[in-house]
């Protein structure tokens, strides 16, 4: 059975009616999942603003004038925090082609009916960015002007602590960062929830992968590339059943193929073990993303050869259709 979704490219400076129209549409949805597990399992409100001014001082402002925007009442602005939320997981395989002009790669595995699929250029402090929306104001993965590029992957485990969701961390990343250095602390300085893996790539080609873990300290590396488990052994029935270990060793081998080029290893996210097609169960491909950060420029590709390219040069809306 084939699904349809639509795609959306947003150029929007600042939050405003084009972000609210996506908010109005996707709420009720978001409040489902917030409240999964019973309202006062939530933070309170002073909790979701006392974390914020804490670790992300810089967005308090911003997210009190999307409380405004929105009119949002208590519970809603506790879920804008994005602080302490629901569980959730996703897959992804992420890579960087470290060879003459590098970029990094990666493929969002997710269940199709919960993906945003909005792509947002903006520009709510000072720095442009170009990214792949979460969480209504977070970042799935994406590029800054500075050439710095992100991208997550679920850690494999559902052990959860306090902090925010991963999304909004690495919003404040394309927002405040320059260098892979910067990015690195602060994903070292500002706690997440659940576990997960982030691939960092900036303009002078300096790599990190940092496994974030709501319960143990950041475990950083120069590893250019991230699945569904950390460490080397470390085996969960999410590992096993999203293909992980598979996926890593994939791309291993295609990293370091002295036969293969820029272009066949991008290719490469297009077919298994890679790419995933298991809809059904919640756990598809959704979409490649590919960041240059020396042309400062983006591609997307979704199934059946469907393509856009972008830059923040030349980013123009559209909005269609694509088939699963």
């Amino acid at each position: 059975m084939r699904n349809t979704k639509l795609v959306q490219f947003v150029n929007e400076a600042e939050p405003g009616e084009k972000w609210l129209a996506y908010y109005r549409q996707a709420i009720d949805g978001y409040r489902k999942w917030f409240l999964q597990e019973g309202e006062f399992t939530r933070p309170n409100y002073q909790a979701c603003h006392n974390a914020i001014k804490q670790y992300m001082p810089e967005f308090e402002a911003l997210w009190l004038s999307l409380i405004e925007l929105t009119d949002a009442d208590d519970l809603d602005a506790r879920l804008l925090s994005f602080y302490c939320p629901a569980p959730y997981a996703s897959g992804c395989s992420q890579a960087v082609w470290t060879k003459y002009n590098p970029i990094l790669v990666r493929n969002y595995d997710y269940d199709l009916a919960l993906a945003e699929m909005r792509i947002l250029k903006s520009r709510w402090f000072e720095t442009e960015v170009i990214a792949s929306t979460d969480c209504l104001w977070g970042v799935l993965d994406g590029m800054n002007e500075h050439g710095l590029a992100v991208s997550l992957s679920f850690g494999g485990t559902r052990d959860r602590g306090e902090g925010f969701g991963i999304p909004i961390i690495l919003r404040y990343i394309l927002e405040f960062c320059k260098t892979t250095e910067q990015a690195i602390e602060v994903l070292q300085r500002i706690p997440t929830h659940m576990a997960y893996n982030v691939t960092v790539l900036d303009a002078n080609y300096i790599v990190n992968t940092i496994e974030l873990h709501p319960n143990n300290l950041p475990q950083v590396s120069h590893i250019p590339l991230a699945v569904n488990h950390q460490g080397e052994y470390e085996l969960t029935d999410y590992a096993i059943f999203s293909r992980s270990y598979e996926r890593k060793k994939f791309l291993i081998d295609k990293l370091y193929d002295p036969m293969i080029n820029i272009e066949s290893f991008i290719d490469s996210f297009e077919y298994a073990p890679l790419f995933a097609d298991n809809y059904e169960q919640g756990f598809g491909t959704i979409y490649t993303a590919i960041y240059n950060p020396t042309l400062k420029a983006t591609e997307f590709r979704w199934p059946f050869g469907v393509r856009r390219y972008k830059s923040f040069a030349s980013f123009e809306e559209e909005a269609f259709w694509v088939t699963y």
